[in-house]
């Protein structure tokens, strides 16, 4: 059953032009790299501090394996375009109550 699921993964892959085994890399290779990003996002907002760096750095690693998806995919289906964003909008309003969590900790 792994195998059927590994082959029709790689077989929508080679269709759509997007490589599953790329994509799981930079989904998990991104995160330790979003997690420090909004650190020093959440560090900058406490100390009043100019915020682009950090929130241009924590937008680009938390969207990179979307980006992928966008970039390199072809003949993609509507609703993966869908997903994509209803993944991304729902991940980006967790992002937005992590920070109010903690800054509200810190007051």
């Amino acid at each position: 059953m792994w195998d059927e699921l590994l082959s029709w993964l790689g077989g929508l892959g080679e269709e759509h032009g997007v490589d599953p085994l790329i994509y799981a890399i930079l989904y998990i290779g991104s995160a330790p790299f979003f997690l420090g990003s909004l650190a020093w996002l959440i560090r900058r907002i406490r100390r009043r501090g100019d915020l682009a760096a950090p929130a241009t750095a924590t937008a680009l690693f938390f969207s990179l394996p979307t980006l992928y998806v966008l970039v390199a995919g072809r003949n993609l289906p509507w609703w993966i375009y869908a997903v994509l964003f209803g993944l991304t909008a729902i991940g980006g309003v967790g992002v937005i109550r992590r920070i109010r969590q903690a800054l509200r900790r810190t007051r």
